[in-house]
C-alpha cells in the first residue's frame, strides 16, 4: 500500500517552515480520510500541521464524513472542501464510480451540526448541469461556498474531454435564474489564474476561476506539448506525493523527482529542479498527497474512463466499469 507517513509529513512541513515556505498546506487527493497508521488518523495529522503554524485545508470526497467531522474540527482544520458533482443519487453513483450521495449529505449535515468550516467543489460535465441552481439554493440555504471546476484534460480521456466540457460561464448562464447570483469579485485583470465570485441572497458563494488566465509564461509552460490543454500552469502547488516524489506540476510525471532520504525530506542545492522548487516555497502552498488509493474512480456518466488526474501512477481506485456494466444489464 502507498501512502505518505506521518514521519514523512512532518518532515516535509518541517523543511518548508524551516526555509520560509508560505505557511498554508493542503491535504489533497487521493481520498485523505482513508489515512491511517498505527493508532494515528487523518485528525492527528490536521493538529500537528496547525501546531507547527500551518493554515490547513483539505480537499476529500466526503463518504466518510459523518466519522470525522468532529475530530476534523476539534484538530483546527480551517477548510474542508468536498467534491459533490451531482444532486441525483444515480447520475451521482455513475459519476463517482459508485459513490452513495446520501452519505455526502449526511457528512455534510455532521459538518454543519459541529460548525466545521466547508466548502463544495463541482466538476462541471455538459448535458448534467440542468441541477446546478438546486445545488446553488442548496448552497444558499445553509451559507456555503460553490465552487464550479473545469473538467480536466488527459491524454487518456482526451476523447470524453470534447464531448462532455463545459465552462462554468456557460453552465451558469443555462441554469441560473436571471438576478438570484449577485457579482461580488471580478479579477481578471490580476496576475494568475483569476476568479469570479458571486453571492446568493443569503450571502452563500458561488465561484469559479477563468481557464484563460491561466499563468504559463514560464520557461517550463513554454515549451511544453500539453500547454494548450494545461488550466493551472508550472508552480501553482508544491506536490508532495505519497511514493516519496515531489512536484509543481499536475499534468507532467517527468516533473517530479525524488524528494526524500529515507524518511527525511530534502530538495537539493546541487540540481537544477532542486533550485527551480526552491524557489517556488515562499509564494506557493504545499500540498501533501497522503493516500495511494482511493474509494472514489470518478469519470463520466456513461463509460468506463476516469477523469482523475492520479490515473496510471500506480495508486489503487476502484474498477468503474462494475457500475457501468451493471447500467447496461
Amino acid at each position: 500500500m502507498i501512502r505518505l507517513s506521518f514521519a514523512r509529513m512532518m518532515s516535509a512541513a518541517q523543511w518548508w517552515k524551516e526555509n520560509n515556505g508560505l505557511m498554508q498546506v493542503e491535504v489533497a487527493a487521493l481520498e485523505p480520510l482513508l489515512w491511517r497508521e498505527d493508532g494515528l488518523r487523518i485528525g492527528h495529522v490536521v493538529a500537528a500541521l496547525k501546531e507547527m503554524g500551518f493554515r490547513v485545508s483539505m480537499t476529500s470526497n466526503g463518504s466518510l464524513l459523518s466519522q470525522h467531522a468532529e475530530s476534523l474540527r476539534e484538530a483546527g482544520l480551517d477548510l474542508l472542501r468536498l467534491s459533490w458533482h451531482s444532486m441525483s443519487p444515480d447520475i451521482y453513483r455513475k459519476i463517482t464510480g459508485g459513490g452513495s450521495l446520501e452519505k455526502l449529505v449526511e457528512g455534510i449535515r455532521a459538518g454543519i451540526g459541529c460548525s466545521l468550516n466547508m466548502s463544495l467543489n463541482r466538476v462541471l460535465l455538459r448535458g448534467y448541469t440542468d441541477d446546478l441552481y438546486e445545488q446553488i439554493d442548496f448552497v444558499d440555504q445553509h451559507q456555503l461556498r460553490l465552487k464550479l471546476l473545469d473538467l480536466y484534460w488527459t491524454a487518456e480521456s482526451a476523447t470524453e474531454y470534447e464531448k462532455y466540457y463545459i465552462s462554468p460561464e456557460e453552465a451558469l448562464s443555462e441554469s441560473a435564474i436571471p438576478g438570484y447570483l449577485e457579482l461580488m469579485q471580478d479579477d481578471r485583470q490580476q496576475r494568475g489564474r483569476s476568479r469570479m465570485r458571486y453571492l446568493t441572497p443569503r450571502r452563500g458563494l458561488v465561484e469559479y476561476k477563468l481557464k484563460s488566465t491561466a499563468k504559463k509564461d514560464n520557461d517550463v509552460c513554454s515549451f511544453c506539448t500539453k500547454k494548450s490543454n494545461c488550466l493551472e500552469g508550472y508552480g501553482d502547488y508544491f506536490r508532495v506525493f505519497p511514493e516519496g516524489r515531489s512536484s509543481l506540476c499536475y499534468l507532467r510525471q517527468d516533473l517530479a523527482y525524488s524528494t526524500y532520504d529515507k524518511d527525511t525530506f530534502f530538495i537539493p542545492d546541487s540540481e537544477p529542479w532542486g533550485r527551480e522548487m526552491r524557489k517556488t516555497v515562499e509564494s506557493i502552498p504545499l500540498r501533501l498527497v497522503l493516500e495511494g488509493r482511493c474509494n472514489f474512480n470518478c469519470g463520466f456518466p456513461d463509460s468506463s474512463s476516469s477523469w482523475c488526474l492520479k490515473q496510471g501512477k500506480g495508486y489503487q481506485f476502484p474498477d468503474r466499469s462494475g457500475v457501468i456494466k451493471f447500467e447496461h444489464q
